[in-house]
């Protein structure tokens, strides 16, 4: 196993920004790559390793090509089954720190991207490039460059100058208006914003805008991306305060819930044929609602159906009148004796 050697001078010096460290352990990246064994870590300070990576990865949109060309571009080992076991634990952002961290073990100690070219083949066709497949963010952003100065010439709607205001070029007016197309895409269909919330969504996007065009040019972006987590904030558009409906639903009173589904997905009214097909709703009225009305005299329309329909079921004893109780007495005298 071959070992770093540590070279023991005053300060540390990143080769692309100049920084001046007094150590080089811990503001520079460790790696055992071939290249670097006589120090131990990477000429580039661990700032502009980091934004080295986030300038690939908003170019393709895509961390497996973006980790790839940090691997090309410092000559670390480039290895497809190492990054797909990084990333069942990381995200993009994280990718390629924790794809150092990986090939910096001792199986890997001393390779380089030389390595990666003999494994693929390649390390000799100077003529030949190997087949890449190339991110669609990447077609996307060549073609539109491509198009850039036929878009400039065209003209944009009237309604999307004035959301934006005065001062863009076509091109930017389209950048802007797409940011505003995917922000709206987040909220519920047919929301319509206020103006505060409006707003917002306005500084947003052209915000997005500055911090990926500082951070192409190599600026710092610390600043605007601490602008724009408090925008996103006040947009209630942070990860944690965005949850899916079923989600909030179980995180809420289930009486809040039933109002909340009544008031944005209310049950539709049923046609003629399936209104009351079984009677219940007259059943309750009847003999629920009227019955208690009727204990308690009150004078309603359910106690007045209450007496409607027990009405129908009343039973009234027949009246006699003196001759009538005379013929009965007889008759029945009469069956009595006949009997006899």
């Amino acid at each position: 196993m071959t070992m770093a050697l540590e070279v023991k001078t005053d300060k540390a010096y990143c080769n692309k920004c100049g920084m001046a460290y007094s150590k080089r352990r811990g503001n520079f990246p460790i790696c055992y790559a071939d290249t670097y064994k006589g120090l131990g870590t990477l000429p580039i300070c661990k700032t502009c390793f980091d934004q080295m990576y986030s300038k690939y990865l908003n170019d393709c949109g895509e961390a497996k090509p973006a980790v790839r060309q940090m691997c090309r571009k410092l000559d670390l080992y480039w290895s497809d089954s190492i990054f797909d076991t990084v990333m069942l634990t990381a995200t993009a952002a994280t990718a390629m720190t924790k794809y150092l961290a990986r090939i910096n073990r001792s199986s890997y100690t001393g390779k380089s991207y030389d390595d990666t070219l003999i494994g693929e083949g390649t390390m000799w066709n100077f003529n030949v490039s190997p087949t890449v497949q190339v991110p669609d963010k990447l077609l996307e952003s060549q073609s539109e460059s491509q198009g850039n100065d036929e878009d400039d010439d065209e003209p944009v709607s009237e309604d999307i100058s004035d959301f934006w205001g005065e001062g863009y070029t076509p091109s930017m007016y389209r950048k802007l208006e797409k940011r505003r197309q995917y922000w709206m895409s987040k909220f519920q269909d047919g929301t319509e914003l206020d103006m505060g919330t409006e707003a917002l969504i306005r500084q947003i996007c052209a915000l997005e805008l500055d911090i990926n065009r500082d951070r192409a040019e190599g600026k710092s972006v610390d600043k605007n991306i601490n602008t724009l987590n408090n925008l996103l904030g006040s947009a209630n558009l942070k990860p944690t305060q965005i949850k899916s409906d079923s989600t909030a639903l179980n995180d809420i009173p289930f009486g809040v819930g039933i109002g909340w589904c009544e008031q944005f997905h209310p049950v539709p009214e049923p046609s003629d044929e399936f209104k009351d097909v079984d009677g219940i709703r007259k059943y309750v009225s009847v003999w629920l609602f009227g019955h208690l009305a009727k204990m308690l005299g009150k004078k309603n329309l359910y106690s007045r159906l209450y007496e409607e329909e027990v009405a129908k079921m009343r039973v009234e004893r027949p009246e006699f009148v003196d001759e009538d109780d005379e013929e009965f007495v007889e008759d029945v005298l009469s069956s009595y004796d006949g009997d006899k």
